[in-house]
């Protein structure tokens, strides 16, 4: 369907989008130290499902949060509500988050925000219609752990005792069945990473892409990798094809100012494995979708910025006053760069690290028809 907005004539110009997409086990860290209220500046997420309609992704129910300011000393964990859904069954689902925040330092604190969720026994379409001529009525199932991880931190910048913003999605899954006794094994997981340090010089997205390893009724068909990321497999004649294609790397990288500073910030998007069934690439129609159904496994997610120089840690010496009739006060006490209160935590303007936004997110997705690319307002982070 159109994607709308609310510039004239702009949604004609950007692409479709789903009409409803559906995701399993999602984990999302952000952390955003201009947000407007205080308990927001570190927001960790691990939600059991999400979905979204149209383009917009209300707040899913039983969802484990931990939020920063006040500072958590120990990380939130538990198990989460397993949705029932035809399109997708799960066995087992835990999540874990970890917000932080320093009294004194702000966001220069180790760990700073991370999320986690682990699902296991997870099944996908497992609710084909019978026109689908497939040995399995489960397109795609996951027997073992699958695990993603968020991160945001602050790290050191070379040459420099200022801070570089880094947030980082990484992925554990052992193997995933396909319908048609196809098995992907898993040999090196992916990790992205997107790190700001202010300068679109010294700024960069990182990425190992995945390693997976197909193989159909014990006979081995390929290896998905950076220089080989897309096979398609046939499984009725060449009239049922599952293409399956990992990475996807998607980079954007652009300078901001606002607030009295400047920077730099950039952002990139991954999967681990696309599963398409009944791809329409090769029919030449118009105004098809991308196929009949495609499964993302491990769709990562990742956003940093920072002011130029970095982000300063640690605390700041205010001027000497004069005393009344000449001469120099007594030196006080060094005052932290975050001041706190009861009421309201806030930190000063000349905290040269308020330019930081950032998001990093790893989802577990199982999407229906999608035949465009995502499009996230910068600070959000998933679905």
């Amino acid at each position: 369907m159109p994607t709308n907005t609310i510039l004239p004539g702009l949604g004609d110009q950007l692409p479709k989008q789903s009409v409803t997409e559906f995701g399993l086990g999602l984990a999302s860290a952000q952390v955003n130290t201009e947000a407007f209220l205080s308990t927001e500046r570190v927001v960790t997420q691990a939600s059991p499902f999400g979905f979204a309609v149209a383009g917009r992704s209300p707040q899913s129910p039983g969802t484990l949060v931990q939020t920063a300011i006040p500072d958590n000393p120990q990380p939130t964990n538990g198990g989460l509500p397993i949705p029932e859904t035809p399109l997708g069954k799960l066995r087992v689902l835990n999540g874990s988050v970890h917000a932080r925040w320093d009294e004194k330092l702000g966001p220069c604190i180790s760990p700073l925000a991370t999320a986690r969720t682990s699902l296991a026994g997870l099944e996908v379409l497992s609710a084909l219609p019978a026109e689908v001529p497939l040995p399995s009525k489960s397109l795609v199932s996951v027997p073992d752990t699958f695990e993603a991880n968020s991160q945001v931190r602050l790290v050191d910048l070379p040459g420099s005792k200022n801070k570089a913003v880094e947030s980082t999605s990484t992925m554990r899954a052992v193997s995933v069945e396909i319908a048609g006794g196809i098995k992907i094994d898993v040999a090196t997981p992916p990790t992205l990473t997107a790190t700001a340090t202010g300068d679109e010089k010294t700024s960069k997205i990182t990425y190992t892409a995945p390693v997976l390893r197909v193989s159909q009724n014990g006979k081995e068909l390929g290896t998905l990798d950076a220089a080989h990321p897309t096979l398609d497999i046939p499984l009725l004649l060449d009239l049922v094809v599952i293409k399956l294609q990992i990475a996807g790397l998607n980079e954007k990288k652009a300078s901001f100012t606002g607030n009295g500073f400047s920077g730099f910030q950039l952002g990139a998007t991954a999967r681990m494995l696309d599963v398409q069934l009944l791809p329409t690439d090769k029919l030449k129609l118009p105004n098809l979708p991308t196929a009949l159904a495609q499964i993302s496994l491990g769709e990562q997610i990742v956003r940093a910025a920072a002011p130029q120089g970095g982000v300063i840690c640690g605390t700041t010496q205010p001027p000497q006053t004069q005393q009344p009739g000449g001469g120099a006060a007594p030196p006080q006490q060094k005052t932290p760069l975050a001041h706190t209160n009861a009421a309201y935590q806030s930190i000063p303007l000349f905290w040269t690290g308020t330019g930081l936004l950032l998001a990093g997110v790893v989802l577990v997705a199982a999407l229906p028809v999608r035949g465009r690319s995502r499009v996230r307002a910068p600070g959000v982070s998933e679905p």
